[in-house]
């Protein structure tokens, strides 16, 4: 569980906008797989479609965190 908290902390010291930003990659990600897997949203319930863009933004962050100087770039491009 100290792991899961840490990465809780890592995210809220976020700005807003940088964690808006993760959220629409990661929507943006979940869309992406259900292509690849021949899923259409609408056969999805909203509680599963949820579920499944929450996954993509908690392996987002972690990623994010094991990789600090490649986020700072990725974030560098994101925002103007």
């Amino acid at each position: 569980m100290d792991v899961i908290k840490d990465l809780e902390e890592f995210i809220n010291t976020q700005s807003l906008r940088v964690r808006q930003k993760v959220r629409n990659k990661a929507i943006k990600k979940a869309e992406t797989n259900l292509i690849y897997n021949g899923t259409r949203q609408e056969d999805l319930s909203p509680e599963d479609w949820e579920h499944i863009v929450a996954e993509e933004e908690k392996a987002l962050w972690e990623s994010y965190k094991k990789y600090p100087l490649w986020a700072l770039i990725a974030f560098g491009f994101w925002l103007p």
